[in-house]
Parts: C-alpha cells; structure tokens; sequence
C-alpha cells in the first residue's frame, strides 16, 4: 500500500479539484467518527481519502470501463451509472493505491449505496460522506450531531433520507440500501422488543 502523502499527490492528480477537496472534507470529517466511537483511525482515513477514487472516470464512460475491468454490474448500476464509482473506487484503491484491506475496501464498496451489517468503519464513511461540511440539505445539523453520538440511528435517518430524495425524483433504489435500512431497524425494534420484555419480569 502507498504511504498515505503518496496517495493524496497521486488522488490529486487524478480527480478534478472539486472532487479532491470534497475527499479531504470526508476524511477530515470520518476522523471525527472514528474518534467519537473508536474506530481505527488510520484505516478510517485511508477508506475515507480514496472512497471516491473511482470518480475519475466519468459516469458516462463507467459502464464500459466496467466491462473492461471484467467487473459485474446488476440492474440498478446499468440504469443509474453514477453508482458504479463505488466498484471501480475499489478496483483502483486495489490496483492503483495499492490497498489490501477488505474492511478498507468494503467501506469504499459501500459508501453510496450502504449495505446491511456495515462496520463501524464503514458507516462512518457513509456518513461523512453525506455531512462533510459543504453538503446542505434540510436536517443536517441534527444528523451531524446524531451521528457523532450514534451511528447506527444516524445510518436509519440517512436512509430515510435517502430513499425519500429517490422516490420524490423517480430513480431507482438500490437493493443494498433497502437492506442497510431493514437491517437496522429490524435491530433496533428487537432491542426495544427485549427491553419491554425485561421490563414486564
């Protein structure tokens, strides 16, 4: 794996400014997740910098790059290309950056669509994704502190969220972000399910 200095040069190099400092903003924020719920830092750090290293192909060219790489696509990512970033974000953080790391790889795998049974690691990529401080959306601030405080509440409102945008606009909704959600809150009502059990002995 590159030293961390060489993969920013070399992600600099490779996406447009924009982008670039949209990575530095989540990384800089996925630091803050992981020291509020102990996550290690370092590999937070690395899967936050390169989670949109995919990006410099552009959406229109994915598909074929897709093809190239002998990687699979299923129907959503064909109808919506702009998912694909997050496969190919894992081909050149493997063939590029030089990462090995599976939690690594899946956070950045992961970091759009979301998933079911996510690591700390990769929900708080997810999650700086979506609040690094240039993103602006109605309740941000209270998700902001959500996720600083619980994670796994903050991903359900993030989903929530999520699949709203989707529907309100008529896109597709990707079947690893149904399950992320489900899979949440199936867990959180069976934690409230055994405490009113606890409760009533």
């Amino acid at each position: 794996m590159l030293k961390f200095n060489e993969m920013k040069s070399l992600l600099k190099m490779s996406l447009p400014l924009k982008r670039y400092k949209h990575s530095l903003a989540v990384y800089e924020t996925a630091l803050k997740l992981a020291a509020a719920h102990g996550i290690d830092k370092d590999k937070v750090g690395v899967a936050a910098l390169l989670h949109d290293c995919g990006r410099q192909i552009p959406s229109r060219e994915s598909l074929g790059k897709m093809t190239e790489f002998g990687l699979e696509v299923d129907p959503v990512e064909a109808a919506q290309p702009v998912l694909l970033h997050a496969k190919l974000g894992v081909y050149y953080a493997r063939n590029k950056y030089g990462v090995t790391d599976r939690e690594i790889l899946d956070a950045i795998r992961y970091h759009s669509i979301g998933t079911d049974n996510m690591t700390p690691l990769a929900m708080a990529v997810y999650l700086a994704d979506l609040l690094e401080p240039s993103r602006d959306f109605a309740g941000i601030e209270e998700l902001r502190k959500l996720a600083m405080k619980n994670m796994e509440e903050a991903m359900i409102c993030a989903y929530r969220k999520t699949i709203c945008y989707l529907l309100k606009y008529d896109l597709l909704i990707h079947t690893g972000c149904i399950a992320g959600y489900n899979q949440l809150v199936a867990a959180k009502k069976e934690i409230s399910r055994r405490a009113m059990a606890n409760g009533r002995k």
